[in-house]
């Protein structure tokens, strides 16, 4: 009787909780969003996710991925959020995940994680100053995440090398405009033959909206058809609004707070603008590169990763407006270098910067854990 073949193994799924304040609208979380998407697909894992705070806006779309989905409703007040995490590490602990992936959470998710007993992953998605209480949790964590370089150098300094890893942003590519340019001119009110200037982004100080506003200012008189559209909401909106009025460039810029069909609107506009003061590696400057737009930016944060001065874009200095209104200027006035500039955005983009590749990589440090 001949000997049975051997039977497969299958190994279980293993259990992956992804922590994160709420599904604002912001980068962070349409990564997430989109990380998700693809990976629920793949046998190795089954997620859940943990909203601590609140649902947020971005809600829906994360519950239509069809993963389980808790909001713990922590208040803000440190004695009740302190019971909140409690039970959440008592329901890590009591249902045996796996890893623990926390986003924006970058002292009370490891802290979650490891009193759970799962393995931690943070994901750090800005460079910026961390508090002693957010450098001790993150140097305990398994695995800490850096979305681009700047924030890989910030992190050295205080989490164990080997526990340091790059994982880029990442967007998907242009799935087909259905939106014309001449309709996106027109749901905004300017001109067919206008110029337009795009920026996406949260209306806060860091994006240094303000100053792009002035320098919009320099830009209009000499070049007179350029129009400037930001997109988003935020604690600086009113002003925003003011300072528009003050300069008197109500019939050039328009505020109509946040987008959907962001990714129309990226595709229609001649010209991409990050103008913050402070940056990890914006989604937003990925997604220009997809559609193939020339860039200017501020060379601050990730954005040289993604703005190669002289090549996909160009970089100026923060916090300088005349700096930035020349550059914008030049790109406007110049459709051959937009053209080989967005060229060469696309390009970078298809090598380094695509979520599937994004994905698979991430997928191989969940891996590396188990």
């Amino acid at each position: 009787m001949g000997a049975h073949p051997e039977k497969k193994m299958i190994k279980a799924a293993r259990r992956v909780a992804v922590l994160m304040p709420a599904m604002e609208v912001g980068g962070a979380e349409r990564l997430v969003l989109e990380e998700l998407s693809i990976l629920k697909d793949d046998p190795r894992f089954a997620f859940e996710v943990h909203l601590v705070f609140e649902k947020g806006p971005m809600f829906d779309e994360l519950a239509a991925l069809g993963f389980p989905v808790r909001v713990w409703n922590a208040p803000h007040n440190s004695a009740y959020m302190l019971r909140t995490y409690m039970g959440l590490i008592r329901y890590l602990r009591r249902s045996r995940c796996d890893i623990v992936h926390s986003h924006l959470l970058d002292w009370s998710g490891p802290m979650a994680g490891k009193l759970s007993g799962a393995k931690v992953v943070a994901t750090v998605h800005s460079d910026r100053n961390f508090t002693p209480l957010e450098r001790f949790w993150l140097s305990k964590s398994d695995l800490v995440l850096g979305c681009g370089h700047a924030v890989l150098r910030n992190l050295s300094d205080f989490v164990p090398q080997g526990k340091v890893r790059a994982l880029s942003n990442a967007v998907r590519g242009p799935d087909g405009v259905r939106v014309t340019r001449e309709e996106i001119l027109r749901r905004f009110g300017f001109r067919q033959e206008s110029r337009l200037v795009l920026s996406i982004g949260r209306l806060i100080r860091d994006k240094g909206y303000d100053l792009l506003i002035e320098a919009f200012r320099r830009v209009v008189a000499e070049v007179p058809e350029a129009v400037l559209l930001i997109c988003g909401d935020g604690a600086e909106k009113d002003s925003l609004d003011g300072l528009v009025e003050s300069a008197g460039l109500k019939d050039s810029v328009r505020l109509p707070g946040v987008v959907r069909e962001a990714r129309e609107v990226m595709a229609a506009c001649d010209l991409y603008v990050n103008s913050s003061r402070r940056e990890g590696l914006p989604m937003t400057l990925l997604e220009a590169s997809s559609c193939g737009r020339a860039m200017v930016a501020t060379d601050t944060g990730g954005n040289p990763e993604v703005v190669r001065d002289g090549l996909t874009g160009t970089l100026v200095p923060p916090e300088n407006p005349e700096r930035l209104a020349a550059a914008i200027i030049r790109m406007l006035r110049d459709e051959g270098l937009r053209r080989r500039a967005g060229n060469a955005a696309s390009a970078l983009f298809l090598s380094e910067y695509t979520i599937d590749r994004h994905c698979e990589m991430l997928a191989g440090y969940y891996e590396s854990l188990l």
